[in-house]
C-alpha cells in the first residue's frame, strides 16, 4: 500500500489504534500531527500503546499541547508499558477501523516517507489477530475493554 493510501484511510477513520516506539508519526510530522488534529476534532478515537521511555514522555505532553487534549483524556488514550531491549528495532503499527467491517493495518518502515513509498500491509486474517492481540493487550494493562 502506498502513504498516499494510508493518509487517505486515515483521515476518514472513526477509530486508530497504534503501536508506537516514538509516537513519530504523531508529534514530528506535519501531515500525520494535522490528520490526528481534525480527526480528534470530528470525535475519531486515537489509542496508542507506547513504551515508557524519556523520548515517548516528552512526545505525549508534545502530543497533548498540539492536539490540547487534557491529562485526564491523554490518559485514557495511551497504555505505556514498560520499555523493551526490543524498543529500537520496532517500527509504527496502526490499525484503523479495527471494529469496523473492513479494518486495515499497515507498518511504516521509515521515520519519513513520501506518498509515493510502498507500506506494509496485512491480509485480512493477520489484521484480525493484531486486533485480537491490541484488545488482550489493553484490556490486560487499562483492565478496560476497548
Amino acid at each position: 500500500m502506498k502513504l498516499k493510501k494510508l493518509i487517505s484511510i486515515e483521515k476518514k477513520a472513526d477509530e486508530v489504534w497504534v503501536v508506537s516506539p516514538d509516537l513519530h508519526y504523531d508529534t514530528e510530522n506535519d501531515e500525520f500531527k494535522n490528520i490526528v488534529k481534525h480527526n480528534l476534532h470530528r470525535k475519531a478515537k486515537y489509542r496508542y500503546i507506547v513504551p515508557a521511555t524519556k523520548s515517548v514522555m516528552r512526545h505525549i505532553a508534545k502530543y497533548q499541547k498540539d492536539q490540547t487534549i487534557p491529562k485526564d483524556v491523554a490518559k485514557e488514550m495511551f497504555l505505556i508499558l514498560p520499555p523493551s531491549e526490543f524498543n529500537p528495532f520496532l517500527n509504527e503499527l496502526a490499525i484503523y477501523n479495527p471494529n469496523g467491517k473492513k479494518p486495515v493495518a499497515c507498518l511504516s518502515v521509515w521515520k519519513e516517507c513520501n506518498e509515493d513509498d510502498e507500506l506494509i500491509s496485512y491480509d485480512d486474517k493477520f489484521v484480525k489477530e493484531l486486533i485480537k492481540s491490541y484488545k488482550a493487550l489493553w484490556k490486560k494493562y487499562k483492565r478496560e475493554n476497548l
